[in-house]
């Protein structure tokens, strides 16, 4: 009966273990555009964040995009002086690039937000994030 039990407990953290999921790995969207990327990378301690929405013609009406650029202290994000911007368009396809010159070293991140309207139903939010060691 033991090992019955043992066994039914194993199974159980097995599966739990294996079906994880994390918010950031899940992206909705496709009411009014048909994806979004983020690329973040340091170099020679400047931070650049390059931003682009990919929409629908005839669809997409409107694009905002919420960039901050934030280094952690201690467990809080705190964005970096002269690191944030927003950026709107009405065109149905956009891109655009930022930087921002660090002060320090440490871990920085790009926390980036997407709204996309349009006719194509309730507005596409979509928030993305990638960590950096400099």
């Amino acid at each position: 009966m033991k090992k019955i039990i043992v066994a039914l407990i194993t199974a159980l953290l097995m599966f739990s273990v294996s079906i994880t999921a994390y918010a950031n790995d899940i992206a909705v969207y496709d009411n009014n555009c048909n994806g979004v990327d983020s690329n973040f990378f340091i170099s020679n301690g400047k931070a650049n964040v390059e931003n682009k929405v990919i929409g629908k013609k005839g669809v997409t009406k409107k694009i905002i995009i919420n960039t901050k650029v934030q280094k952690k202290v201690g467990l809080i994000w705190v964005t970096v002086d002269n690191g944030s911007w927003t950026d709107t368009s009405s065109a149905y396809n956009f891109s655009k690039s930022h930087s921002v010159q660090l002060s320090a070293k440490g871990t920085y991140r790009a926390h980036v937000k997407f709204i996309v309207s349009g006719t194509g139903g309730s507005d596409d939010e979509i928030t993305l994030n990638s960590e950096k060691v400099y």
